[in-house]
């Protein structure tokens, strides 16, 4: 079966959106099959994600169609993923939408970064300051604001790649970061590797 992945990010610009895609792909190749890698759609914002997600939705012809979107804010740890977006965004499931097809980053993309900082310090190299970030070892706990102001923090003194930027540095390091780690730390992340590896089976 085939898998379309609509993710939040890549912006406006056409370039970004291929590093968007790119960096999803190397994820995603890190832990699934050779050759049943997802076709991931940089949508750009959440609206628009959601969008192209209820489009494809109502247009697929057999293709299993994923959500993945920040959760922007913390997510209740038997919380149903409908019922944190209907909360916080007061959006609704288009037809077709159900929890398996429905996934979160819990806060945001760069929460997954918290779980490898050795991919990080390579990335960064010369002044990078790990003891910046964020300690708390339950990724998901950290808001948003303390991940990136962490991220911030930790790369200030960084000599080649400059202090942390999302659209400049992101997705470079989503292509770096070890899914293993991710999912060890990240429930959520582990939700959306267990759907794709049973659809790659």
């Amino acid at each position: 079966m085939s898998v379309r992945i609509y993710v939040e990010g890549g912006g406006t610009t056409g370039a970004l959106k291929s590093e968007c895609r790119r960096g999803f792909a190397e994820f995603f190749k890190k832990f699934l099959p050779v050759g049943k890698q997802p076709k991931v759609i940089a949508c750009g914002s959440r609206n628009e994600a959601l969008d192209d997600f209820r489009t494809a939705l109502r247009k697929s012809r057999g293709d299993y169609i994923v959500l993945l979107v920040d959760a922007e804010a913390p997510v209740g740890s038997a919380q149903e993923v409908w019922s944190h977006l209907e909360q916080r965004d007061g959006w609704t499931p288009p037809d077709g939408a159900t929890e398996d097809n429905t996934h979160l980053m819990v806060q945001c993309m760069e929460s997954w970064f918290l779980a490898d900082v050795p991919a990080l310090s390579a990335y960064f190299g010369k002044g990078f300051q790990a003891s910046a970030l964020p300690k708390n070892p339950h990724i998901e706990a950290v808001s948003k604001q303390d991940v990136l102001k962490g991220l911030e923090n930790a790369t200030r003194q960084a000599q080649t790649k400059g202090i942390y930027s999302k659209g400049g540095h992101s997705f470079a390091i989503l292509a770096l970061i070890d899914p293993v780690k991710v999912r060890h730390v990240s429930p959520h992340a582990e939700r959306l590797a267990a759907t794709l590896l049973r659809l790659a089976a």
